[in-house]
């Protein structure tokens, strides 16, 4: 299924702390090192188009590049300690090609050149076929694959106390690595963000301006005979992954590119926007929100900061010390 709208960027940052695969957009550097990781300022991220949505919140989480820096450190440093017991975890695979950064695409497509080709699918990198894309999404989902019970088990310490003679640290090494890493609760660091996240866009999405934003980019969708409430609702018309898994009819082939009908709704839905001023409108709702969530749970937000802050601090200093 497309991706179309991340509000729950803390949770994927979760999830890839504990498979060691965290995804980043196709715009960052995958190479980034802990020693160079961006420090924590709010920085806008662009959409494609070059409209750039930066809103407040996104300040007080990780960036795509400082995820997989983290990413990276967890994997490195939970093999170090899986060797000990005699075991190899897999090395950690390059970011998904198809993944996008958290604010790419928050209001839909943006972008009448990327559309022209994919629609509202993901743009793939630039060289990169439909085909190679998908055989990577598949090499993504197999990684893990044949890692055997007993290096799963002593990995999430869910097996016995000690292997090999060896006692097995609390949480297994994916434990001892988040200590060393100072990301024990790494579950719930991001819990304030999400609800901040959530609740603005909610509130956003209910309020007075953006429902006239909406109804007027929907008329202008009309004139060309589409019928959609929002750009989300176009966005996400199930015949857009017909033959990915998706109902409808066969708007996209199984590898994900975008066949005309979709090309021409994703371009009208990019016209539409730039004719109502949609991001700009939509995000300055939500950034007014935003803010007076943070004022409410700045102490907790800042603390999730520096936690993050400290954590790249020590992947950097763990690393280093490895050589």
């Amino acid at each position: 299924m497309m991706i179309t709208r991340n509000r729950t960027g803390g949770l994927l940052l979760v999830a890839a702390l504990v498979w060691t695969a965290a995804g980043c957009s196709s715009g960052d550097n995958p190479g980034v090192s802990a020693a160079n990781a961006q420090a924590y300022t709010s920085q806008p991220s662009k959409t494609w188009g070059g409209v750039a949505i930066s809103l407040p919140v996104n300040s007080y989480t990780v960036t795509a590049q400082e995820r997989e820096v983290l990413s990276q450190a967890v994997a490195t440093l939970a093999n170090d300690c899986m060797k000990e017991y005699g075991f190899d975890w897999p090395a950690p695979l390059p970011p998904s090609p198809r993944n996008l950064n958290a604010n790419a695409r928050l209001y839909g497509v943006t972008d009448p050149q990327s559309v022209a080709v994919f629609g509202y699918h993901p743009p793939l990198p630039k060289g990169m076929t439909a085909r190679q894309a998908e055989q990577e999404t598949v090499k993504q989902r197999a990684h893990y694959a044949n890692v055997s019970p007993a290096a799963m088990t002593l990995y999430k310490g869910e097996g016995p106390s000690s292997v090999k003679g060896k006692n097995v640290p609390k949480g297994g090494c994916l434990g001892e690595t988040r200590r060393k890493l100072g990301l024990s609760d790494a579950a719930t660091i991001d819990a304030t963000f999400n609800k901040v996240n959530l609740q603005a866009s909610q509130q956003a999405a209910n309020s007075a301006r953006v429902s006239s934003l909406n109804r007027r980019w929907a008329a202008c969708m009309k004139e060309s005979g589409y019928h959609y409430e929002d750009p989300l609702a176009a966005a996400g018309d199930p015949a857009w992954t017909a033959g990915e898994g998706g109902e409808g009819s066969q708007d996209s082939d199984a590898a994900g590119t975008a066949k005309p009908r979709e090309i021409t709704v994703a371009s009208k839905d990019v016209k539409c926007k730039q004719r109502v001023d949609y991001v700009r409108v939509h995000s300055a709702v939500e950034a007014e929100f935003q803010n007076k969530l943070i004022e409410k749970n700045v102490t907790a937000l800042s603390a999730a900061r520096d936690t993050w802050k400290s954590a790249l601090t020590k992947a950097n200093e763990l690393m280093g010390k490895r050589g």
